[in-house]
């Protein structure tokens, strides 16, 4: 391991008041990936991922042992880098999962190859070739301490988070074993089938608690989320039958569905939910609301039915995104399909405070409810952000000349919002290019306040009803007579119309199925679903 003390002061581009207010560039010699970040209570930023060859970050520098070796940074509330981490082996080694703990500590989780020296930790596989670790440093990047997950077959931790107590829980999944000594994970298969797991460990990084979820073939979980009674919900996909405890599902036409799971702050299971339908569906990401509200995003193909009211379909044979919302108790709320018939895929996700965001690359033209931006045939990353009734507020591209993708999100204090990723060659912030050097290249930036202003004063729920529901296309709303303000759409959550100081819906020409509306009346607000016969 290798933990450098930058002295000088390093500077990102500073941009001008628009779309970006800064990035820092994370640059070597060969290829570079940012998998992970987390916007830090101090204001500053944590990020890692993996490098090959050697990595210059601004002043510090890091040779690869070989393979795909791991790197951990820590930047200030000025962008000025504090600290550098990196690890590895003469294979492939990298960092997928990071957390801030209350008193200021960072925990991170990955994988290695063998062997990983972590600190005065010498952490080893336990006689497979690929491990699991996860350790806990203090916020000057020292070792706190630093433990192994071994176990048979393939394996990954893909999501950890701190507990208002200090503890920490993790999820992923694992083939045959996963050795959370003193518990101990078992799939009792040996036929390649997958299992997904979520865990609970100390401050001290001892388990707690461990569950499992699969049966057979793949079931995988890719994120968790600490909802705000101290429980968790994990989200992935499974592709044949899975089960969670009592709870047992078959996906559709064997092609991958989407999941949510949730369980108690000790552990016990308390729900699972399937959205799936023909084609490949997949939770890639999660975060928390306000009363337990959990927002989803990942990508889908063809059709995926979340509940018999929110049945969701993209507009090709190509993956889109989408937009879900549950309540604590796993009850849908709404869904959208967000893309067009080219390629987009919602990578991660965070709410704070009312902004839901969302980062993730796309191809093509990209539209969400009046804002529109393009990357022509070049994958390009973006980062959009909505409402929590999941109306867009904005919507930013990032540009790339061969590739570009924004794997990562996260928001901050005064909702500033974090995203990372990774280009191939050039990518454009603004008027600022960066340019790497080797094939891949590194990025954080921040987006302009000015798009995620503080949150608004909350609206008022508006006490109205739509007439008749269900209906043949001419409906009207009660109390009538009142300048409503409507906005109509249609299952994939695309905005059809909207009316003004009106009481009357004219959906004649429409088919049949279910419609969501938006009525407002000055500071209130409702969301009613519509049916036409």
């Amino acid at each position: 391991m290798k933990i450098v003390k930058c002295l000088a002061i390093i500077f990102p581009f500073a941009l001008g008041a628009q779309s970006w207010s800064w990035v820092a560039p994370v640059d070597g010699s060969q290829g570079e990936s940012c998998i992970v970040l987390q916007a830090l209570e101090s204001g500053g930023v944590a990020t890692g991922g993996a490098f090959t060859g050697s990595l210059d970050v601004q002043g510090w520098e890091a040779q690869a042992m070989g393979g795909d070796d791991l790197y951990l940074l820590r930047l200030d509330a000025d962008q000025q880098l504090l600290w550098g981490l990196a690890a590895g082996s003469p294979q492939d080694d990298e960092v997928s999962a990071l957390a801030e703990l209350p008193d200021g500590d960072i925990a991170f989780a990955g994988a290695f190859w063998f062997e990983l020296q972590l600190g005065d930790t010498l952490l080893s596989s336990g006689g497979t070739p690929r491990g699991l670790f996860i350790a806990r440093l203090t916020p000057e990047g020292q070792v706190r301490w630093a433990r192994s997950i071994p176990g048979q077959g393939l394996k990954n931790i893909t999501g950890l988070l701190a507990r208002p107590d200090g503890s920490l829980a993790l999820t992923g999944y694992f083939e045959q074993s996963l050795d959370l000594a003193p518990l101990f994970l078992n799939s009792a298969r040996d036929d390649g089938s997958t299992f997904a797991f979520v865990a609970a460990l100390s401050g001290q990084g001892e388990s707690l608690w461990a569950q499992q979820a699969g049966q057979s073939n793949d079931t995988r979980s890719n994120a968790i989320a600490l909802l705000p009674d101290g429980a968790l919900a994990i989200g992935g996909f499974f592709n044949d039958t899975t089960r969670f405890e009592d709870t047992q599902f078959t996906a559709n036409t064997f092609d991958p569905d989407a999941f949510l799971a949730s369980y108690a702050e000790d552990g016990s299971f308390r729900w699972a939910r399937k959205a799936g339908g023909v084609v490949d569906d997949e939770v890639r990401a999660l975060a928390s609301g306000p009363e337990g509200a959990i927002y989803a995003t990942g990508s889908m193909i063809g059709v995926m039915a979340v509940s018999e009211d929110i049945v969701l379909q993209t507009t090709s044979g190509n993956p889109n995104f989408f937009l879900l919302k549950y309540n604590a108790e796993g009850t849908p709320l709404y869904g959208r399909t967000l893309g067009n018939a080219q390629i987009q895929q919602g990578l991660d996700i965070d709410e704070q405070e009312g902004l839901v965001a969302i980062s993730g690359t796309f191809t093509g033209g990209l539209e969400i409810d009046g804002r529109a931006i393009s990357s022509g045939g070049t994958p390009h990353g973006f980062a959009a952000g909505f409402n929590a009734e999941g109306e867009g507020r904005w919507l930013v591209p990032v540009p790339a000349n061969v590739a570009l993708v924004a794997s990562c999100l996260d928001i901050g204090p005064e909702r500033r919002v974090l995203v990372g990723g990774s280009y191939a060659q050039t990518a454009t912030f603004d008027e600022e290019l960066l340019s790497c050097t080797g094939s891949t290249g590194a990025f954080i930036a921040q987006l302009s306040p000015a798009l995620t202003p503080l949150a608004e004063a909350p609206l008022q729920e508006l006490k109205v009803e739509v007439f008749p529901n269900p209906g043949n296309g001419h409906f009207r709303l009660q109390p009538a007579g009142r300048p409503y303000a409507i906005r109509l759409y249609d299952g994939l959550g695309r905005l059809l119309r909207q009316w003004e100081d009106t009481d009357q819906l004219r959906m004649e020409e429409l088919p049949g199925g279910w419609y969501m509306v938006v009525v407002s009346l000055g500071n209130k607000t409702k969301v009613l679903r519509v049916q036409m016969w």
